[in-house]
């Protein structure tokens, strides 16, 4: 009885044996040597059924006209090009991508199928094609549009010919450098995917955070309930070094300045007053941080690959602007940007000419929320502010005859004459664009030693504008720095036109690595939240 009953179980576990020995690993090379042999037996038939009758094939279209153009005969006939694909599909994660994304799942049950019928064949054929063009056009692309993501985006891309990328990498064996080509090279981009690692591994081991909520904001020496814990979040974030045992509900000192020192490095107004920007700074674990940097990465992939050999690079919400000349950052000035409402556009373009003693022409928006009503209030407002009336055609018109609060008014064009008062300061670097912006002087210095800078209409503000003028054009023997400093003081508006060409790019990016650390500025415009819902379905 005994040998009769052990008999059936030692039955069972060889075939459970037999069934497991069935299964590849899909990530072995012999795996992959495999799927090829089968391809290449794969009917051109059933691969010409699997474009045209299964919806869930991302780049139908194309991979429609890549297969026609070869009788519908299968790809992917050699295992080395295979494994190659799959490793590359496989380190989708690193860039803040997801393997799943790619047919990841099925191509793993594939791959793991120890004996492919011919459907499964053309099948496994096809899903390899269209992961490839998939993520292809990911890297290159960007898995989101960011044109429906931002109000104002202006940056153009160079076309990718994805079929004979495609073509190229399965014949030449070329799939993992084809790849790795479509990535951006910038370092920056490279940093984020170090700091995306970094933090991938800290969510997982993440204690949950005490959040902070928002309220009122606390100024130095206020009571408030929240003191506490704020002082130990700073503690936390090595910014507050003091014992936080017996911080009371009165904001000290002490805390103060541990609240400037994190205000400053996340580019928050650095006055020490604690409001909801602050807040919800001190909130943020590594979670949020990870998040933050898939948005910047999925950003940077967004941008132009070739930046040029010569241009200014502007950070928005970090206020900063960089001169690069062939690799190397020759210059560096603060910058006051856009307000939250009044946004800077993300876009790239190559400067014109300068403007020296610049006039100011009230842009329609400045001019209906702004100017109308103030002159509408004060008569006098025009003659203080040094402006002058005009018709479209540019006929003067006077002032008194005008009702400043019809609609009529704004069809008149108001222009403030060139001087010290003037808006645009005492230069202007111009690079014609639909959006009207360019880089400017400006008479308000004092906004300069702000942290938080993000304050005016849409243009870009340049700390020592006329010394970034100076340098755009001092190849040109005529226009060096005294020169120009010359004709400032005559008051005269001069234009001079620029003979090299220098890009401007206007990007947009709150996370970097410098050195072993990932700096996570405010998001000034609440940009990212966008970005990654969309990309984890959060």
């Amino acid at each position: 009885m005994k040998k009769s009953f052990l008999l059936p179980l030692s039955i069972l576990f060889l075939s459970l044996g037999a069934c497991t020995g069935d299964k590849n690993n899909p990530a072995d090379r012999a795996s992959s040597d495999k799927a090829s042999e089968k391809i290449a037996e794969a009917s051109p038939d059933g691969i010409k059924t699997e474009i045209s009758s299964k919806n869930d094939i991302f780049e139908g279209g194309l991979l429609e006209e890549v297969y026609s153009g070869r009788d519908y005969k299968s790809l992917w006939r050699d295992g080395e090009t295979i494994h190659s694909l799959y490793n590359s599909l496989q380190g989708a994660n690193e860039e803040g991508l997801n393997f799943k994304d790619y047919h990841g799942k099925e191509i793993d049950s594939l791959l793991s199928t120890a004996d492919l019928s011919s459907q499964q064949a053309a099948r496994l054929d096809l899903l390899l094609s269209d992961a490839f063009l998939t993520y292809a056009r990911h890297l290159y692309y960007g898995k989101l549009n960011p044109e429906e993501l931002h109000e104002f985006w202006g940056i153009s891309r160079k076309e990718k010919d994805f079929g004979k990328l495609l073509k190229e990498g399965v014949e030449q064996n070329e799939v993992t450098s084809i790849l790795e080509d479509l990535k951006p090279s910038h370092p920056v981009y490279q940093g984020l995917k170090k700091s995306l690692a970094d933090y991938k591994e800290q969510k997982t081991q993440e204690t949950a955070i005490n959040k902070i909520s928002r309220g009122e904001i606390i100024e130095p020496g206020q009571t408030d309930p929240r003191i506490p814990a704020i002082a130990q979040r700073l503690q936390e974030l090595g910014v507050f070094k003091a014992d936080t045992s017996g911080v009371g509900q009165t904001y000290s000192e002490a805390l103060v300045d541990a609240v400037r020192k994190f205000q400053q490095k996340k580019s928050i107004q650095t006055d020490g007053i604690i409001g909801d920007a602050t807040i919800d700074e001190l909130n943020k674990g590594p979670k949020e941080v990870y998040n933050q940097i898939l948005a910047n990465l999925e950003r940077w992939r967004w941008y132009p690959r070739d930046l040029g050999e010569h241009y200014i690079l502007i950070n928005i919400p970090n206020f900063k602007l960089a001169v690069i000349k062939d690799g190397d950052t020759v210059r560096k000035h603060n910058v006051i940007a856009g307000a939250k409402e009044r946004p800077t556009p993300i876009f790239s373009d190559t400067i014109d000419h300068l403007v020296i003693n610049p006039t100011w022409t009230v842009p329609p928006t400045i001019k209906s929320q702004d100017v109308l009503p103030k002159m509408a209030a004060n008569r006098s407002y025009l003659s203080n502010n040094n402006m002058t009336i005009t018709t479209r055609s540019g006929e003067r018109v006077d002032p008194s005859s005008v009702d400043w609060s019809s609609d009529e008014a704004l069809n008149y064009n108001i222009t403030q004459r060139a001087g010290p008062a003037n808006p645009l300061g005492r230069v202007k670097i111009m690079y014609p664009n639909k959006y009207l912006i360019y880089l400017h002087d400006t008479p308000a210095k004092n906004l300069f030693s702000q942290t938080q800078r993000a304050e005016s209409s849409g243009c870009v503000r340049v700390e020592d504008a006329v010394d970034l003028a100076a340098y755009v054009v001092e190849n040109q023997d005529d226009w060096q720095k005294e020169r120009i400093k010359e004709i400032i003081e005559t008051g005269e508006t001069t234009t001079v036109k620029v003979d090299r060409p220098i890009q401007v790019h206007h990007f947009y990016w709150t996370a970097w690595r410098a050195g072993n650390e990932t700096v996570i500025l405010n998001d000034v415009y609440d940009l990212d939240e966008k970005i990654y819902t969309k990309l984890t379905g959060e």
